[in-house]
């Protein structure tokens, strides 16, 4: 038996084989496509991988998934939520915290969470009070089409290999003029963190660069646009939110700080080049689904 373990060959949005390395972590080889620039790693991971959330309440670290999250979440609710009532539906709900703020801020929106792992579901439904969560892989639900007016992708799409089926069928999912909000690592950054952290650590096996094995396909503003265009969306907006008041489940108040200096500096160098330029370490992206066609005035004449 071949004891070389297997790895992934060609770009998971354009199919092509020639690739560049761009970082090694743990051995494994983080490539990017030298046909569309899409970045990915090489690690075979399952598709619908359900390992993320551990097992049982006590292991989850309800500072970081609950405390650190409440500006952004409250932020969101603000910028994208805006209308008095609506639908909105969060894929990957996790624990349910961002189902549980809209709920108490939004009232009038009706949510609906979907989430891979039982036991974080079992979480949400019996910690959160949140009834409208399920189990299970969202393409294979029964939702009705056509029937959100937001949809919501936090921390979801950089896990999946394979991405197009989720989009296209969230596309589904919406109603015309509607949008899709992803939120995923912006990669040129989180590159240069990444050597920044390996040049100082040495190559730690135990610290986390670019999450190999966890984070397969990384985003750039270019590539995620591509994404988008293949699964039916119009069009793709960037846009800035609060950070997260923590800094990987730390506590420690010098990185929180740091971590704000970077959103307003991202958000300086945003204004001034005319959002051309994103510096900060997160992509806030939305995906567009075109509005009903108004009718042309030969057709109301008929």
């Amino acid at each position: 038996m071949d004891p070389t373990p297997k790895l992934r060959e060609s770009c998971y949005l354009c199919g092509t084989k020639s690739s560049k390395i761009v970082f090694v972590e743990n051995s494994i080889p983080i490539v990017e496509c030298l046909a569309c620039g899409h970045v990915y790693s090489t690690f075979l991971q399952d598709e619908h991988y359900d390992g993320y959330w551990p097992e049982g309440a006590e292991h989850y670290d309800l500072h970081w998934w609950d405390i650190a999250h409440r500006d952004i979440y409250k932020d969101f609710c603000n910028t994208f939520l805006k209308s008095p009532k609506g639908r909105i539906l969060d894929v990957g709900c996790g624990l349910g915290f961002f189902i549980r703020t809209i709920n108490e801020i939004k009232p009038g929106w009706k949510t609906v969470g979907y989430e891979i792992s039982e036991d974080a579901v079992r979480f949400a439904r019996e910690k959160n009070l949140l009834s409208d969560v399920h189990s299970g892989i969202v393409q294979n639900s029964d939702l009705p089409s056509e029937s959100f007016d937001v949809i919501t992708l936090w921390d979801v799409i950089e896990h999946i290999p394979n991405p197009h089926s989720l989009l296209q069928y969230l596309h589904t999912l919406l109603k015309p003029g509607g949008i899709l909000f992803v939120e995923t690592p912006n990669f040129p950054m989180q590159l240069l963190k990444a050597k920044l952290k390996k040049a100082f650590l040495g190559g730690d096996p135990n610290a986390h660069y670019l999450e190999a094995k966890d984070h397969i396909n990384h985003y750039k503003k270019k590539t995620l646009s591509f994404l988008a265009g293949q699964c039916g969306f119009s069009d793709v907006t960037f846009t800035i939110l609060k950070p997260i008041s923590s800094v990987s489940g730390s506590r420690s108040l010098a990185r929180v700080f740091a971590k704000k200096c970077l959103y307003y500096f991202a958000g300086f160098v945003r204004f001034i080049s005319r959002e051309n330029l994103n510096v900060a370490l997160t992509l806030f992206a939305v995906l567009h689904k075109n509005p009903p066609v108004a009718a042309s005035n030969q057709d109301k004449d008929r």
